[in-house]
């Protein structure tokens, strides 16, 4: 199968982010786009497949990315997580996730967060060297863990890399 380009759909302007933060809600039974941050988010795979998207508050983490038994990629969500954190955070983390899809065969937490990070760059959410350094702040005090995030001072240092190159 040949290689599509992987995208995170962000179709807002930035006036969304600035605004008061909005809930992230989706329909119980998934769906092809969201609403973070009142920011509108959808994701394709490496292989283009569109990636199903969860929100619920069962889940013991912000999100998660995986393929279910007839190997649909979806991403789970749970927006009470979320709201912990500031606007471009919460984008970060579903851009995180669908790295963890559009990576295909380079996926890891590290390049999850470079590719996050890269998008939030590239599509304008972070604009300047203040932006990247608020955000990588808030990224900070997070935990490392087993599965391969960095602890936070190194995950944030990680990231203000990535967003460089």
């Amino acid at each position: 199968m040949a290689r599509v380009k992987p995208i995170l759909t962000v179709a807002a302007s930035m006036a969304l982010m600035t605004s008061a933060a909005v809930p992230a809600r989706a329909q119980d039974g998934g769906m092809w786009q969201v609403y973070i941050a009142g920011v509108p988010l959808s994701c394709a795979s490496y292989y283009g497949e569109p990636v199903r998207i969860y929100m619920t508050r069962g889940l013991n983490n912000v999100g998660i990315a995986t393929r279910v038994q007839n190997g649909q990629p979806i991403i789970v969500m749970n927006p009470a997580v979320l709201e912990r954190f500031t606007p471009l955070v919460q984008v970060w983390w579903f851009a995180h996730e669908c790295g963890h899809h559009a990576l295909g065969p380079y996926n890891s937490e590290t390049n999850a967060d470079c590719w996050g990070v890269r998008v939030l760059r590239d599509q304008g959410f972070i604009r300047s060297v203040y932006d990247l350094q608020a955000f990588a702040y808030d990224l900070s005090s997070l935990p490392g863990s087993a599965m391969g995030h960095l602890p936070g001072p190194q995950r944030a240092q990680n990231v203000i890399n990535c967003s460089l190159t």
